[in-house]
């Protein structure tokens, strides 16, 4: 009684919110004591800003965090058929809770995704509908004649303005290169109108006595006599296709933040997570590249170097063999300014597989109405740039599903630039994850549910979770319940990688294995290494335990295997590692292109070491070298850089590891060069001067 008293006495009380707020375990706090104070009121006041100044320490789960938090955080339980990370299975060695992975040559520490420092930057969007009315018009593909049909939607012809007339017609969308489109004469129709299967896309305008009344889009995936004779082979038994299904820059953590039903949707419906799948590189392509050619930047760049005319074409992707192999192959991503393969790059020559979105893409941000969301177009007419890339592989897998096909299916529009805003999209994700399931895509097709890396600018990314987060992209593989049944051993190898190092080098290699399974090559040996990591290996078989970002070629700066102590950022030895990141900088940019940035950017200066950290050595590292990682200003781009540098104790040397971080904006100031690779480092002399 003599403690319950106590804790009746006002000041107490306001002791243990503070103790609280610290995240102090408190477990036999007497609410029914503190229902009699009058203070209660400015107690619970107390905890929802200290929930929201530090996160979500233990003692807040026995309050309703959702409506505490007007639904700004969902608990997602990772249940499912893999492995939780504080589960003992039999067979599968046990990882300690708050770590991804856990050997002596790798320790990824798992990341809160409800840390303070991240979260006072989180809100929850809600899904806006781009219109009020439904479209007048749809496409379907008619069985019996195999051609498309365009026609008037007469449920929603109602709710439109017509007046006395109505007057419909469309343009065909066609392919020039992949910068340009051209458009055919618009052609009316009445009702209906079959489409010719020479169109991938059409634009759809509608007019009335008030004017136009109605403008729209539809692509289409339409008969190729090329793919027909290609898909002609029909096995017995017919081979899984493959799916891909990517979203930019959303790491493992604001899957599980931003997106929480679709991740408890993934976990609950068998679907296999790679909770150490590290990235290997700074930005989408080199990432994408990785996965789909087995190249790093550097030999990309080399062998087939997308800032040449006809340059991709000289690298065989993923699914040019699976196309090579008789599968039907399509290829869709939205914002088409910053696609992949095109943003600051030449591009495809020829459409790089038999459906290619790009084309009526370009087509729909040209004429549909458009809004753009953090500098990306966010509405295309009756449905967000990103539901046009997800409704075109719905179409694609539907038109195919009792054939072999490989699909790749890209969207940037909702997850690129902001950490909040791809929330919008989580129930829809939900959904459409079902559609497809009700569809039947997933009964015989391997599904790959992805990203290339978390989110790479911002005030999140200057915190030591954006910096986990950003390397730690989200990646869960689906298999089709006949797999499962007849090779197992896939079964338990995706269950035994779920905490070992991964990267997409070995995605690529899935890839290859998935292809080889399919009887139609001569084994995956036949189907060669991923080149830039030759030790890479299919996730569909055991990756070794004692795996380093060494062995797998992911550079120190892209490694998360090790935890790190703050040093001081004043000492003469960190200034003299920072002062070497500035050089390094400044050498590649004057050096960059035969030298031929070298009179267009100023040189840098160190203004400030802003942090410094020093990695912890796991067991496997040389005793003489260790690694720091700095974060520092220059001069005068007030740019802000983070850099992983390897101190080699013995000699003094140093090494900067992968490429040097930009962690601020900088679109103004690197306006005078177009290369994407040095951009992020020039500060123009013309911005100086003035």
């Amino acid at each position: 009684m003599a403690d319950k008293r106590l804790l009746c006495d006002t000041a107490e009380t306001e002791r243990l919110v503070v103790h609280m707020a610290k995240g102090s375990k408190v477990r036999s706090m007497p609410w029914s004591c503190l229902l009699r104070r009058k203070s209660l009121l400015g107690l619970i006041v107390a905890l929802i800003f200290c929930y929201f100044l530090i996160g979500r320490p233990e003692w807040v789960n026995v309050l309703d965090i959702d409506a505490l938090h007007n639904d700004n955080y969902y608990t997602v339980h990772h249940v499912s058929d893999v492995p939780g990370m504080d589960e003992l299975i039999e067979n599968v060695p046990f990882v300690p809770k708050g770590f991804l992975v856990y050997s002596n040559s790798c320790q990824i520490k798992e990341v809160d995704p409800y840390k303070a420092e991240v979260m006072r930057h989180f809100k929850r969007v809600k899904y806006v509908p781009c219109k009020k009315l439904p479209p007048l018009t749809n496409v379907q593909f008619n069985e019996q004649s195999q051609s498309y049909v365009l026609s008037i939607n007469g449920t929603a012809f109602t709710r439109y303005n017509v007046g006395s007339s109505i007057h419909c017609c469309y343009m065909e969308v066609h392919r020039v290169n992949e910068t340009e489109v051209s458009y055919s004469k618009c052609q009316r129709f009445i009702h209906k109108a079959v489409l010719p299967n020479a169109v991938e896309g059409i634009i759809v305008k509608c007019t009335s006595d008030a004017g136009e009344i109605y403008i729209n889009g539809h692509a289409t995936i339409p008969v190729k006599k090329s793919v027909q004779q290609r898909l002609k082979k029909k096995e017995q038994q017919r081979p899984p296709s493959v799916l891909m299904l990517g979203i930019d820059s959303i790491s493992r953590a604001n899957l599980i933040r931003a997106m929480p039903k679709t991740a408890q949707y993934l976990y609950d419906n068998g679907w296999f997570e790679l909770a150490g799948y590290n990235k290997v590189d700074d930005n989408t392509f080199p990432n994408i590249m990785a996965l789909a050619t087995g190249y790093d930047l550097k030999s990309a760049n080399k062998e087939c170097s997308p800032y040449e005319v006809g340059g991709l074409e000289k690298c065989s992707f993923i699914w040019n063999l699976y196309e090579q192999h008789g599968y039907v192959t399509a290829y869709g991503e939205d914002a088409i300014k910053i696609n992949t393969f095109n943003y600051l790059k030449e591009g495809f020559v020829k459409p790089p597989v038999d459906y290619y979105l790009r084309p009526y893409l370009t087509a729909a941000e040209d004429k549909l109405q458009r809004t753009i969301v953090m500098g990306l177009p966010h509405c295309l007419g009756y449905e967000t740039a990103a539901e046009h890339v997800y409704d075109y592989a719905l179409e694609f897998t539907r038109r195919f599903l009792n054939d072999t096909y490989f699909g790749f299916f890209w969207t940037n529009t909702h997850s690129h630039s902001d950490i909040s805003q791809t929330s919008s999209m989580d129930a829809y994700m939900v959904r459409y994850l079902e559609r497809l399931v009700r569809q039947g895509t997933m009964d015989n097709s391997v599904v790959v549910f992805f990203s290339d890396h978390g989110l790479r600018f911002g005030p999140t990314r200057s915190t030591w979770s954006g910096h986990l987060e950003e390397r730690l992209p989200a990646m869960f593989i689906w298999l089709p319940a006949g797999l499962r049944q007849s090779q197992p051993q896939l079964v338990e190898a995706l269950r035994l990688n779920r905490n070992r190092l991964t990267t997409p080098y070995d995605l690529h290699m899935t890839l290859k294995h998935i292809l080889a399974m399919s009887g139609r090559t001569n084994g995956l040996e036949s189907l060669g290494t991923a080149p830039s990591c030759p030790q890479c290996q299919s996730l569909l078989l055991p990756v070794p335990e004692q795996r380093s970002c060494a062995d797998v070629g992911i550079e120190d700066h892209w490694c998360t295997c090790w935890s790190y102590d703050k040093i001081s950022t004043s000492s003469k030895e960190t200034r003299l590692l920072a002062m070497r990141v500035v050089s390094h900088i400044n050498q590649f940019v004057h050096s960059f292109r035969n030298g031929t940035l070298a009179k267009l950017c100023a040189p840098l200066t160190l203004s400030v070491v802003k942090s410094a950290y020093q990695a912890h050595r796991n067991a496997l590292d040389p005793e003489n070298m260790r690694t720091v990682r700095l974060t520092l200003v220059a001069s005068p781009s007030n740019g802000l850089f983070e850099a992983t540098v390897r101190h080699n104790q013995t000699d003094n040397s140093m090494t900067v590891t992968g490429s040097v971080s930009r962690l601020n904006m900088y679109i103004n100031e690197s306006d005078c060069i177009q290369d994407s690779a040095a951009k992020k480092y020039c500060y123009c002399w013309k911005h100086k001067k003035g």
